[in-house]
């Protein structure tokens, strides 16, 4: 099972507090649903994309906004589609067959700031 989840569960945005704390309790069960299918051996994991580039954050921000915005990221774009599709495939996969409870950012290195 994949969560996703979003980096702002970890960190606060100011006037986000209602999706903020939504987010981290998405993540909370996350990992309480890896603990309670362990058992079963079925793996829980939660991705925690950061700023990712979707028509929906281009009806929101200008594009000023979302250039400015990506120089706040270390990677030094905003992240696309693909990135998360990339990270849940690998989660997916057998190679991640003994992986469970855990968070993976995509980001760019968003939350090293």
């Amino acid at each position: 099972m994949i969560i996703i989840g979003s980096v702002l569960a970890e960190i606060p945005l100011r006037t986000s507090a209602p999706y903020n704390m939504a987010k981290a309790a998405i993540n909370h069960l996350g990992r309480t649903l890896a603990a309670e299918l362990a058992e079963y051996r079925i793996n829980v994991n939660i991705i925690n994309p950061g700023w990712i580039d979707t028509p929906g954050e281009r009806q929101l921000a200008s594009e000023a906004e979302l250039e400015a915005g990506a120089r706040l990221i270390p990677w030094g774009r905003m992240g696309t589609p693909a990135d998360i599709g990339r990270a849940a495939v690998f989660l997916a996969s057998d190679d991640a067959d003994y992986i469970t409870g855990s968070t993976l950012k995509v980001d760019g290195g968003f939350t090293l700031r």
